[in-house]
């Protein structure tokens, strides 16, 4: 699989960062073990053991994890570091210098992140060097005071290594802003000449029969080769450009619907598309879809719109107006990923849905994980009750296929039966015969890799 530009710099700012301390956490114990100082080499102990931890939880590619472990101990580490900088008198500080690099780092590994992960904690880095730098705060023990020898070493050794980290994350963040700029370019070429596709993945039924499908798009550069949605539809909502966009996949989707619809084998298909939040804030929301779907031809009740909980937060009396507005011509609301936001009960209850979509993380936690089928069997149960449509998307084994068909889940979709397919190959798939689908015996059941 293909990785994400913006993951792959985030990762390499991650290695540079436990690669580097775990040298200098190398360097600084032997020194503190040379000059008698059990106590400062001990601290630095524990930046080597950190900077084992940071890259081995990159290299396992748990880079959420990685990126929090060091967002949240490096600056620690340093404010404690620089209680610790006790130098002779007549000789500078410099452990507070790492503050900047941590600081400019963090900013750019958690621009996607939340709001504390982005803004608080380079704030307090911010803040420590500015403390740390005009002021002499710390132990003042004379056991833990560093030789004046090796202090001034210190104060240059710090200061350029701190630099040194600088560097590295300005050139990692260069090479990401540059990517970003040639993409924003490109996405606006695709959107100006029609070069994004859509792919669809069949929605199949308890009795094997495809009965629907996800539109998804593609993006097919002439140079870059297959660009993965993860890599531009988050640059194109921070453009603004998720706009256009989405609109060109509602067109385009509803135009294959219509067709569908004079196809005798495809005519019964709905079609499910994922609506952006910037999108579904536009004014003109529902008169843009309207228009859409009428100038498409095609029938509104087969036109499935997918929001996520996280839409339903905010501005809750002009959500439902919007989506009652498009529910009156017919189409139908779907939430997607269900169960991993805080308001989904509130948004059952107050919102005019007509299916639901369990999340992927259930369904492939739910044959190990207790609590996991248990929220799963909820999930059905409860949209039985309030007479909405349930499909579970991310299938991908014949028992998990089986767990929800006997939780009562009637809709799936997902890999076991189907990757995302170009409109030919989807073709192929609808005909001569359907997929079928036997129950089957967890116990007697070979996987397909």
């Amino acid at each position: 699989m293909k990785e994400e530009g913006h993951e792959r710099r985030v990762r390499a700012s991650l290695l540079g960062s436990g690669a580097i301390t775990i040298l200098v956490g190398l360097a600084w114990s032997a020194a503190f073990i040379h000059f008698d100082r059990p106590v400062l080499a001990a601290l630095n102990g524990c930046l080597i053991v950190f900077g084992i931890a940071l890259v081995w939880l990159v290299y396992q590619r748990r880079l959420t994890a990685a990126a929090l472990l060091a967002g949240l101990f490096l600056p620690l580490f340093i404010a404690v570091s620089c209680l610790f900088d006790n130098v002779p008198d007549g000789v500078h500080h410099g452990t507070q210098m790492h503050f900047l690099a941590v600081a400019l780092g963090g900013y750019f590994v958690f621009r996607r992140g939340g709001i504390y992960m982005k803004y608080v904690m380079p704030a307090f880095c911010l803040v420590g060097f500015v403390v740390f730098s005009n002021t002499s705060i710390g132990f003042h023990d004379p056991a833990l005071v560093i030789p004046a020898s090796a202090a001034e070493i210190g104060v240059w050794t710090n200061t350029l290594t701190a630099m040194v980290e600088l560097v590295f994350i300005v050139v990692i963040m260069n090479a990401d802003l540059s990517v970003r700029r040639m993409m924003d370019v490109e996405m606006r070429k695709a959107v100006a000449n029609g070069d994004f596709q859509l792919h669809y993945q069949p929605q199949i039924n308890e009795a094997g029969k495809v009965v629907g499908a996800e539109a998804l798009i593609r993006w097919r550069h002439a140079k870059m080769g297959n660009v993965p949605p993860a890599e531009f539809i988050p640059l194109a909502e921070e453009t603004g450009l998720i706009i256009p966009i989405g609109n060109w996949v509602l067109r385009a989707a509803c135009a294959q619907l219509a067709q569908w619809e004079a196809q005798p084998e495809a005519q019964h298909l709905t079609m499910a598309v994922n609506v952006s939040a910037s999108q579904f804030r536009q004014p003109d929301f529902v008169q843009s879809v309207s228009e859409i779907v009428r100038l498409s031809g095609a029938t509104p009740s087969k036109l499935k719109l997918e929001l996520t909980e996280s839409m339903f937060v905010d501005n809750i009396d002009a959500t439902v107006a919007k989506m009652s507005a498009l529910k009156a011509i017919g189409i139908i609301w779907s939430l997607d990923d269900f169960g991993t936001g805080y308001s989904s009960l509130s948004a059952l209850n107050s919102f005019p849905l007509g299916q639901i979509k369990i999340d992927k993380t259930f369904v492939h936690g739910m044959l190990t994980n207790v609590p996991n089928m248990v929220v799963t069997e909820a999930i059905i149960e409860l949209a039985g009750k309030l007479n909405l449509q349930v499909i579970a998307e991310g299938v991908e084994t014949v028992e998990q296929l089986n767990s929800l068909r006997e939780a009562g889940c009637l809709n799936y979709q997902g890999y076991l039966f189907s990757p995302p397919l170009d409109i030919d190959a989807f073709s192929k798939f609808l005909s001569p015969e359907p997929p079928r689908i036997e129950p089957v015996s967890r116990h007697q059941l070979e996987l397909p890799a």
